[in-house]
């Protein structure tokens, strides 16, 4: 029985007799054989196209498909791939005893040769009597032999998605070099143009992969929203130095004369640590402990000077000013300390062993930190006010909230750089502080009725979500507050992009949420191959293998899956290669960019 989904078609075809019309394409470069399904399609390559590059090549076929006595006329835009040549003289062995003497046959070697292809349905389309589209549908039989495919060109693709809002071209396909459309919205209501709701998306790839630059052009997309805003979280500072596969010449990108040449103009913020205030009872005392504050005390080993950090934090939280009101961590001053101390102090009685009866204070433990206290007094408050540096806003430092709120409600472009010089040590605490302050903004702008628009993109992200990560509390707290976040920031419009050198280490509860993920070089064996394969399937699994190294091509290929496939309607794999430089992405692109 036929599917019921074609009452649902929009376009009919009054004519009760059937006929496909050739569309108004080139040559035809291949006829559909047998067998095929609804999704992937055997053909046979035709002689005047044997010497075409065809592999990856993305081509069209038209069918008219009938259900009581009405007729639909489709397009199918597939991918080719598989592609094999077989000459069955050539494969018979009193033959090949001939060739072994002889070399090729007259007559026979190349002119008998069979050149057969797979298909794979990217997206099927709905079209009227003139070849406009419609809206994207699907088969709902397979397309009949003997039917005539088409190369696709760029005016075609073009046709294909014009009535869609956020049309960017990230890419070329590199089979044929046709430009390839993505869908980059905002994350507003789709009545203005946007997704509707905040998309997730994750790069994976090996070092020189390709990433960043991938992502440069995915920002370069995005940002030409107008109602986005973006915030990079860059801990190694490649987005920060705006400076992309350096060393590499032949490729050249740079974010800010991307988004300089939007039409849309947008202006990149590039911040550092060093130009923002923290404001976090926790990154405050995390800086004491890195320089030693709570061992100068008496605590010894990493577990206790954490128990002290987080006893202080609970301390410093609680602390407020004559009115009533909370202290900023900006607000301590050189007379907190010693009550803090003395607070420490009876905690230490407490954590450590002590006699039996003895009152917190009173034992051995508080009377040894107050004495650490009172003889290293000059250089355990010199370290406190160095620490209280990073809180300062009196030095011209913006708040990290109001930071974080110029890219929620203002819709600003920042890049916040978190790299730390000569430090051994992930900063997994200004993560922490980052995520922590993000997600205070977003609930209480929400809170306000204010809707956020907004992109997060965390760089090198398994650093902060992989297994590594959670070898230390730090680390640890930083993985479940990304867990956390992607979970809890979708529902207010603030969407996720991940960059990352991992699959199989990388946090499960993350990769889940990610709704659009593409796959660099790097995942063809080993722990991360059963991931991807199991992400792109089968056939698309073979097609990512096929994919050239960029480390000798200088191109970068990446399969995509997801949403944002604006020209596919069947979750089939994509695959896209990015452009060399900023100009070739300018050029793609005349409806975003000025010339």
């Amino acid at each position: 029985m036929r599917s019921t989904r074609e009452f649902q078609e929009t376009y009919v075809h009054t004519e009760t007799t059937v006929t496909t019309s050739s569309p108004q394409f080139a040559s035809p470069i291949a006829v559909i054989g047998s067998p095929n399904s609804t999704t992937t399609f055997t053909v046979d390559i035709l002689e005047t196209a044997r010497d075409r590059a065809l592999d990856h090549a993305w081509v069209i076929f038209e069918v008219t498909e009938r259900f009581n006595g009405r007729g639909y006329r489709k397009r199918a835009l597939c991918q080719i791939g598989g592609i094999v040549t077989r000459n069955r003289w050539h494969e018979d062995p009193t033959i090949r005893a001939v060739i072994k003497h002889q070399g090729a046959l007259p007559a026979l070697s190349g002119e008998s040769d069979l050149t057969s292809a797979q298909l794979s349905a990217l997206g099927v389309f709905l079209v009227d009597d003139a070849g406009k589209v419609l809206r994207r549908t699907t088969l709902s039989t397979p397309p009949p032999s003997g039917t005539l495919v088409y190369p696709a060109d760029a005016t075609t693709l073009q046709d294909l998605v014009h009535t869609e809002p956020g049309i960017f071209y990230a890419g070329q396909s590199p089979g044929d070099g046709l430009p390839v459309p993505l869908t980059l919205r905002h994350f507003g209501s789709t009545e203005q143009g946007g997704f509707g709701e905040a998309v997730m998306l994750g790069i994976f790839g090996q070092t020189r992969s390709g990433k960043s630059i991938m992502a440069s052009q995915l920002l370069a997309g995005f940002a030409s929203n107008r109602e986005l805003g973006m915030l990079v979280l860059d801990p190694q500072g490649e987005f920060g130095r705006d400076r992309f596969a350096a060393g590499d010449h032949r490729v050249d990108f740079s974010l800010n004369r991307m988004l300089d040449n939007l039409k849309n103009r947008r202006a990149i913020t590039m911040v550092t640590t060093d130009d923002i205030a923290l404001e976090g009872a926790d990154a405050f005392t995390e800086l004491l402990r890195r320089s030693g504050f709570f061992e100068s005390l008496g605590f010894k080993g990493s577990s206790k000077e954490r128990e002290a950090a987080e006893r202080m934090a609970h301390l410093l939280q609680e602390m407020t000013t004559s009115e009533g009101k909370r202290r900023h961590i900006r607000n301590l001053h050189s007379n907190d300390i010693p009550l803090l101390v003395k607070d420490l102090a009876r905690f230490a009685d407490v954590i450590y062993a002590t006699r039996p009866g003895t009152t917190p204070g009173e034992g051995q433990r508080a009377a040894d930190v107050q004495a650490r206290f009172q003889l290293d007094e000059n250089r355990l408050r010199r370290i406190w006010n160095d620490a209280l540096q990073c809180f300062r806003t009196d030095d011209g430092r913006m708040p990290l909230s109001q930071l974080i709120q110029k890219v929620l409600i203002d819709h600003a472009v920042v890049v916040l750089s978190f790299a730390q010089e000569n430090a051994d040590q992930t900063p997994y605490f200004l993560l922490n502080e980052i995520l922590t302050r993000l997600r205070y903004v977003i609930h209480r702008s929400f809170q306000r009725g204010q809707t956020s628009n907004a992109l997060v993109l965390l760089d090198e992200a398994h650093l902060f979500a992989g297994e590594h990560a959670g070898e230390s509390t730090d680390g640890s707290r930083t993985r479940t507050l990304l867990a956390q976040s992607i979970r809890m920031t979708g529902k207010y419009g603030v969407g996720w992009m991940f960059i990352t050198q991992t699959l199989h280490d990388f946090d499960k509860t993350i990769l889940r949420q990610l709704q659009v993920k593409l796959f660099g070089q790097g995942f063809k064996i080993g722990a991360d191959r059963e991931y991807v394969e199991t992400e792109l399937g089968k056939e698309g699994f073979a097609r990512y293998c096929s994919l050239p190294d960029p480390k000798r091509t200088g191109r970068y290929s990446f399969m995509v899956t997801g949403p944002i496939v604006s020209l596919g309607s069947l979750g089939t794999p994509l695959v896209i290669q990015g452009f060399r430089s900023t100009d070739d992405l300018v050029r793609a692109n005349p409806h975003c960019f000025t010339k």
